[in-house]
């Protein structure tokens, strides 16, 4: 029972939201109520219940003031009442029930700890703790026995160990099966708001962008080698230079509960000047407030919104001062009093993000759907900065326009163009992380078109851009994250380095500013082609075989999933009639095999039951195991002796049956031998035989129908 509440307790506080101090005292002064409520179990404690009854008003009242401080995120002061709650409670545990409810109070402690996990740790916590409470079950089972037959068992913990494990191995094959069958609903509604620390910062902040994993040298950084860190994306910068060659790390760098696979814009890029992309100004707002939210009002987007939804962040490593978010943010969680935002509705925050850095957004995501876009741009909306429609005066600019216009002169709207564009990217240039650097001098964007035709999300979101620039549709570059890959286990999607991604936003007038992605293997988030299918199995197989990466386990797993995921869709496509009679056979031959298992086992099942109402030494003595033996024969016609039964009740009523005397004389020689001190003599013990044999020899003659007479 202590192991099972130390596992739950210490599977919550090893997750790292509570302090040391917390995490030290709550399982010891777990240890030391249970020793003192065992030590103290027949005293009335008068005295500990009043003390106990002053910490749990204490209790209630920190409860209620770390719950002001944590208005948006309720979630760690209930689980840290719960854990304070459970420490009191183990000082008072003068009966069973208690021990019961110290059990229910650690699996709920378990159930709070799968809404606080971001990781793996807390599998291991919940089999662990699953596999204690069979064992304190099966303990409490073997308790209530000896209090209904007032024999106390002698039971080796060893075999207790090992039923339970017998146990939990026969509920883990019933249940995984079924879990894995299950759907699961990323969906789900995020209500908290969980933020990390809040920290107040003092004095302004310029707002530029600092990321730790590039130097600022200062000057035109094109005139200088282009950088790259494997640790962190080139395209965080104040400019974003496509000369850049290297493959970013697989580290995990986010991890984001919300409703699904989205998109998290960080920057924008308005200036092409040939060799890449740059911000035109450095002017920012500034945004203050005292405590959370960060109410957002970004202009320029008047489509009206489809879906509201929360994103929480929780930062695994050390990342730019960018607060990424689903595009449209509206309320923004973050542990500062004062942000800024530039001209591009980008989020700037006065510190770099580092590991631990936990913040939520509110986002309302606006309307892109094919039919309001292409009502835009419209004679009477505002036109946008000229910057958006400016390319460098080289002499590629008029090939790359050529080309746009073959593409795109049949149609005669801005978002038929756009997905044209869009298109011809997707299907006529190639994905390749492993692209030489460029050799010739020549415009970036024309080197990739004409020469090269292959390269990262940056050039393919470069080339989009520029292309809609030349025919004169404004466009921009963006970068951020895409949504990397959903856990099962934690409900979390999990960022890496290697999803920094860039993409393009097209300006729709009245539309506003609407995302497209021309990289090959990527969609703007919201198109059917994201959906990964919501049962268990196939996001489990999934998860693995992207974790494991394109070796051969990871490729065998991915076969096993994607086999496993057609027959689900095979067995969801099938009429409901036909399911329903194949539910039936399974039922009828489940219930078939139980009942042949059963008939098989009769015997043994007999057996045992019998074994249950007589004392082991039954075996051990000659007399007493004549006895056994005829009373097994009893027992298969019906006469077992009953708990509260005496030998010579039961004698008389075998008696009865029988019409003989043969058993109850049987009967007064297990007495003598059982309550005896003299040892008994052979002539006895080979009398006691003859009279087994003599009853056995009467219950044929009754089974054959011939009448017995009295001996």
């Amino acid at each position: 029972m202590l192991v099972s509440i130390l596992t739950a307790e210490i599977t919550i506080l090893a997750m790292g939201y509570y302090d040391n101090l917390t995490a030290m005292a709550v399982p010891t002064l777990t240890a030391a109520g249970f020793a003192l409520s065992w030590k103290r179990r027949r005293h009335r404690n008068l005295v500990i219940k009043m003390l106990l009854s002053i910490l749990v008003i204490l209790a209630a009242v920190m409860f209620m003031r770390r719950l002001i401080t944590s208005f948006y995120d309720t979630r760690l002061p209930l689980i840290e009442l719960l854990l304070w709650l459970q420490v009191l409670h183990s000082f008072d545990l003068p009966a069973r029930k208690d021990l019961k409810f110290s059990l229910a109070s650690g699996l709920t402690l378990v159930a709070a700890g799968a809404v606080l996990s971001t990781g793996m740790f807390y599998i291991v916590g919940l089999v662990l703790f699953s596999i204690t409470a069979v064992v304190a079950l099966i303990y409490f089972h073997l308790s209530e026995q000896s209090i209904r037959t007032e024999n106390i068992p002698h039971v080796r913990p060893l075999y207790v160990i090992s039923y339970a494990t017998i146990v939990w191995i026969v509920c883990m094959i019933v249940t995984v099966p079924l879990l894995l069958m299950m759907p699961q609903n990323t969906q789900a509604k995020v209500r908290s708001m969980p933020l990390s620390g809040l920290q107040k910062f003092l004095g302004d902040f310029s707002g530029d962008v600092v990321n730790p994993g590039y130097s600022q040298n200062g000057g035109n950084p094109f005139d200088n080698p282009p950088q790259f860190n494997a640790n962190s994306y080139y395209g965080f910068n104040s400019y974003m230079d496509l000369r850049s060659r290297g493959n970013l790390s697989d580290d995990v760098i986010l991890k984001v509960r919300t409703d699904g696979y989205n998109y998290y814009r960080g920057m924008v890029f308005d200036r092409y000047n040939g060799e890449g992309w740059e911000i035109s100004s450095d002017i920012t707002r500034d945004i203050k407030a005292d405590e959370p939210p960060f109410e957002l009002d970004m202009p320029g987007y008047p489509v009206p919104a489809t879906k509201m939804t929360v994103q929480s962040f929780y930062v695994e490593g050390d990342l730019p001062n960018i607060i990424f978010a689903t595009w449209k943010p509206v309320s923004l969680y973050f542990p500062v009093n004062h942000i800024k935002v530039d001209k591009f509705s980008s989020i700037r925050s006065p510190y770099p993000l580092t590991d631990g850095t936990v913040y939520s957004v509110v986002s309302e995501k606006p309307d892109y759907s094919a039919g309001l876009l292409r009502r835009f741009p419209r004679t009477n909306d505002v036109q946008t900065d000229e910057e958006y429609t400016a390319l460098p005066a080289l002499s590629e600019m008029d090939r790359i326009a050529g080309l746009t216009h073959g593409i795109t002169d049949q149609y005669d709207n801005r978002y038929d163009k756009v997905i044209a564009i869009e298109r011809y990217l997707k299907e006529n240039y190639t994905y390749d992380l492993g692209v030489a650097p460029q050799t010739e001098e020549m415009d970036a964007v024309a080197y990739f078109l004409f020469e090269e035709k292959a390269g990262y999300c940056e050039h393919f979101s470069s080339s989009m851009a520029v292309m809609a620039r030349s025919i004169g549709i404004p466009a921009r570059v963006v970068t951020g994250y895409s949504g990397g890959d959903y856990n099962p286990f934690t409900g979390l999607w999990e960022i890496r380095q290697s999803d920094a991604h860039a993409w393009v936003e097209v300006y729709f007038g009245g539309g506003g500013w609407a995302p497209f992605d021309p990289t090959p293997g990527f969609e703007v988030p919201g198109s059917a082609n994201q959906d990964q299918g919501n049962w268990v199995a196939g996001r489990i197989m999934s998860y693995l075989g992207s974790a494991l990466g394109s070796g051969p386990a990871g490729s065998a797993i991915s076969a096993v999933g994607n086999a496993a995921g057609a027959g689900v869709s095979f067995t969801r496509s099938l009429p409901l009639g036909m399911m329903g009679a194949v539910a039936l056979a399974l039922i009828s031959l489940a219930a078939g095999a139980r009942a042949l298992i059963g008939r098989l086992t009769l015997g043994k099942r007999r057996r045992r039951a019998l074994l249950e109402s007589f004392s082991p030494e039954y075996l051990d003595e000659t007399v007493l195991a004549d006895y056994f033996r005829l009373a097994e024969k009893l027992h298969e016609k019906g006469l077992t002796r009953r708990a509260d039964e005496t030998l010579r009740a039961f004698s008389g009523r075998v008696s009865v049956y029988l019409n003989a005397t043969e058993f109850g004389l049987l009967s007064e020689m297990v007495e003598k031998k059982r309550y005896g001190e003299a040892p008994m003599p052979a002539q006895a013990r080979s009398y006691a035989g003859k009279l087994a044999d003599s009853v056995l020899e009467k219950l044929k003659i009754r089974d054959s129908g011939i009448p017995t007479k009295p001996s």
